[in-house]
């Protein structure tokens, strides 16, 4: 990731510049300097919906800086990084960093590598004279090849409003040994440095769990940064996924699908990722079973219907308990139910389709991502064991108030390591389950492997 785009000003600035761009002459009449800037009649709409972002962003930040409630993106420190849940403006935060880093591409050479202390969020940047009292202002920047970058926008735009049909098959169920290990992360797919290393922590019990004959899957849960552009699978996640190309017959991967995944309609998720080999076991289905006698773990999709379950999940995950007296652990993106988010909003509907398991108290477990934090839950809802692990690879600022987590949270990871210019940024992380027989241990590490707390689920 470059550090000005993950920017709010720096983004929303050049958003405005590639939103009038969009608005101007047909593309026709304009200098088509990339194979990429043909995108034809989609500019209008892309233009109206582009310009409805922005407004929705700058009313968002006007509402907190009145006291009223922000949305989650508002609500941050306007320095801390800029990851944006509206899905065209992480379009033109793709759009940005793959203009910039094409080697084709004009203004290619202007990124270079940060200085150490900041490699907290990011080791790249473009040049700009900054202001030595806020190093988060910058030299004005102008793209040199608007109608590029534009073409990338609309063309995402584009993929956003025509998603990849949703595979209604899921994966071939894959019979679990009854001793072996998952590693499983959240939100990791940025390929910042502090998410490679996190990678490489996961690594080591990846290959401990192969030196001693245990099987291993890892399992992501799912955001892939900015908006799933394919390059952003290619050279975020497939590059520092910790299970090696060979390894795909010997480790198991699993990827679910996110909502940043489906801000490019899912195609690169659904046609790249799932078509790598280490993914092979997912038979390019966004939801899956691993199962022995003692427990099934379903990794869901709350992604292709955003916040949601795309039927036929929960007929299917009825089926599933109805026809087996194990135990049973889910796995989503997004949250059944959240501590930390307030609106009542937030796992509705999840809740709702799998309304009769939840009440028969057939989910034993329940992981998901979405937040970037570590929490452990009292039971709740229904579900004895829930757990928010979505500190995988985005940089965010620490959460050390000392006010105790809002119930039903009961642990919340609070690490965390300081800038030279003082700004505290919590570590990232994973969890590992070590399955024996019904007894899971379960062990959460941060990025520098150390451990931060266990427990036994069972």
């Amino acid at each position: 990731m470059i550090s000005e785009i993950l920017d709010r000003e720096f983004v929303l600035t050049q958003a405005r510049l590639i939103q009038k761009h969009l608005s101007g002459p047909p593309t026709s009449s304009r200098r088509r300097s990339s194979p990429m800037d043909a995108v034809g009649v989609i500019d209008k709409e892309a233009a109206e919906l582009l310009d409805s972002a922005i407004q929705s962003e700058d009313a968002a930040r006007s509402t907190a800086r009145r006291g009223g409630t922000p949305t989650p993106s508002a609500e941050r420190s306007p320095k801390e990084p800029y990851i944006s849940s509206d899905p065209i403006i992480s379009i033109v935060q793709s759009a940005l960093e793959e203009y910039l880093r094409d080697p084709t591409s004009p203004d290619r050479e202007k990124v270079v590598r940060r200085g150490v202390d900041e490699s907290f969020v990011t080791d790249n940047e473009v040049i700009g004279k900054r202001s030595s009292r806020d190093r988060r202002i910058f030299e004005k920047f102008s793209v040199t090849d608007i109608g590029w970058v534009s073409s990338l926008v609309a063309m995402g735009i584009r993929k956003f409003k025509s998603p990849h049909p949703f595979n209604p098959e899921p994966a071939p169920t894959h019979i679990l040994s009854d001793r072996c290990r998952l590693i499983v992360v959240g939100d990791w797919g940025s390929g910042v440095p502090r998410a490679q290393k996190t990678a490489a922590s996961m690594r080591n019990h990846l290959k401990s769990a192969m030196d001693a004959g245990l099987e291993c899957h890892v399992v992501h849960l799912g955001d892939v940064y900015y908006s799933g552009f394919e390059y952003e699978y290619r050279d975020r996640f497939l590059a520092y996924w910790p299970v090696y190309p060979d390894e795909a017959s010997l480790v198991g991967s699993w990827c679910l699908n996110g909502n940043h995944d489906m801000y490019s309609g899912g195609h690169a998720y659904f046609n790249y990722l799932l078509k790598d080999p280490r993914f092979a076991r997912q038979a390019r289905s966004s939801f899956f079973c691993l199962a022995n006698k003692h427990w099934q773990i379903l990794g869901l999709d709350t992604a292709w219907d955003d916040d949601g379950l795309k039927d036929p999940q929960a007929s299917w995950v009825k089926k599933r308990v109805s026809d087996n007296d194990s135990k049973t652990m889910i796995l989503t993106h997004h949250q059944l139910f959240s501590a930390r988010e307030h609106s009542s909003d937030i796992g509705k509907v999840l809740r709702e389709k799998l309304g009769s398991v939840l009440d028969a108290r057939k989910i034993d477990a329940a992981l998901w991502g979405h937040e970037h934090r570590c929490v452990l839950y009292e039971p709740y809802g229904n579900v004895k064991y829930a757990r928010l692990i979505g500190h995988g690879g985005v940089p965010v600022w620490a959460d050390d108030s000392d006010s105790a987590l809002p119930k039903p949270g009961m642990f919340q990871s609070r690490g965390f390591m300081t800038s030279m210019l003082g700004e505290k940024f919590a570590y990232m992380g994973y969890a590992v389950l070590d399955f024996d027989q019904s007894k899971i241990s379960a062990n959460y590490f941060d990025e520098n492997g150390k451990l931060e707390t266990s427990e036994i689920i069972s």
